[in-house]
Order: structure tokens, then C-alpha cells, then sequence
């Protein structure tokens, strides 16, 4: 069991979905991973499925989907089971006229940049114009800065107080709060927790919508 930092959000395994007594509702969430080329989207993908990690690069062709659930529970609504409906979208300019027609039905989006490229994390607002214009809303995402097992590597690397504040930033235009996590594709290090926080805030985005109407 993880448990998520703030109203006592929880994520379970999908595998212990039979332990639960009481029924619980069920929703399927269409999710994409946005970032350039190169910055581990899909062995961010791989890893949140299970699959180890690949050291040799391998570009996406257009999209690549999967498909894993989870169960989470919220305080208000109770126990969740997620069907994350996952689509890894590719970020070469080559595929710049077929993205948009992947980000139809999305409802939320990891939003991944490398922390040894810097060129990537200035990139961010492209992708976030470009995932809410096709989206046609301005919807919740998560902020990811991966391979930090190697950003002292790089000569440039991207701090950490980068990341916080331009998900700060963007909380205002969203509505809610937008996290900002670091992860390491290659270790496995928060790349569970990546899932559970966009879980939580389109959770909380809704519930925000929900209140408005």
C-alpha cells in the first residue's frame, strides 16, 4: 500500500481488488505521456507496467499504448479502481501532424522532461499549449523530471527548484495544485508514485468541476 501525502489518499495494487468486500466504482481514464523525444517517456511507461528497463534507446513510433488498473482510495468518493488507458505519444517533430489525433479523450497527462537536457525543460510550454489545445480544456497533469540517477552527469543540469516552480505556475491556470515529482526510469524510483499523484489530482480537478456546475 502507498500512501500519498495529503487527504489521506491511498493507492492498492489492482491484484488485491478482491480483498474488497464492498463494491466499488470503476472509472477508465485516458492518460498520455507528453515530453520530446528521448526523455524516457516510454521507459517510464514500462517500468509503471512491470517491464525492465531498456539501456538502448528506442524511438516511439507515433504512439505507443497500455493498458494497467489500480485501485485508489479517496475520502470522499471512496475506493476507485482506475483503468489507466495509457498513451505514450511520440515527441519528434516527425510526428507532429498525427500527435493531435492521440490526445482525444485524454482527461490527464504526465508531463515528462529529462533533468540532463535543459533544452527539454524549456520546451515545457509546447507540450502543455499543445496537449490543451487538443484536448480542447485545459486539463490536470503531473510534472516529471526523469533520470535523476544520472543528472550529475550533465554539465547543466535542471535544478529541482525548476521543476516546483513551473508546476506552481501552472496550478493557477489549472485550478489545482500540480505536483512536481523526479523520477529515475532506470532505478524505478518514484515512477509508482508518478501514477498515484495523477490519480489524486484529476481526482481533485473533478471534484472541482463537480463543485462549479
Amino acid at each position: 500500500i502507498v500512501i500519498i501525502v495529503g487527504n489521506n489518499f491511498r493507492c492498492c495494487s489492482g491484484d488485491l481488488m478482491a480483498s474488497y468486500e464492498k463494491p466499488m466504482k470503476r472509472i477508465r481514464v485516458k492518460i498520455v505521456l507528453i515530453g520530446d523525444g528521448g526523455v524516457g517517456k516510454t521507459s517510464i511507461a514500462k517500468r509503471y507496467l512491470g517491464e525492465s528497463f531498456e539501456h538502448e534507446y528506442k524511438r516511439t513510433i507515433g504512439a505507443d499504448f497500455y493498458v494497467k488498473r489500480n485501485v485508489y482510495e479517496d475520502p470522499d468518493l471512496g475506493k476507485i479502481m482506475f483503468e489507466w488507458l495509457i498513451w505514450d505519444l511520440a515527441g519528434q517533430p516527425a510526428y507532429n501532424e498525427v500527435r493531435p489525433l492521440y490526445y482525444r479523450g485524454a482527461q490527464g497527462a504526465l508531463l515528462v522532461f529529462d533533468v540532463t537536457r535543459p533544452e527539454t525543460y524549456y520546451n515545457l510550454p509546447k507540450w502543455l499549449s499543445e496537449y490543451w489545445r487538443h484536448c480542447g480544456a485545459v486539463l490536470p497533469f503531473v510534472l516529471v523530471g526523469n533520470k535523476i540517477d544520472i543528472r550529475d552527469s550533465s554539465p547543466n543540469p535542471v535544478p529541482p527548484e525548476a521543476g516546483r516552480e513551473y508546476a506552481k505556475i501552472t496550478s493557477k491556470t489549472v485550478g489545482v495544485q500540480i505536483p512536481y515529482i523526479e523520477t529515475s526510469a532506470k532505478t524505478g524510483e518514484n515512477i509508482n508514485e508518478a501514477f498515484n499523484f495523477l490519480a489524486k489530482v484529476i481526482l481533485s480537478y473533478t471534484k472541482l468541476k463537480l463543485q462549479k456546475k
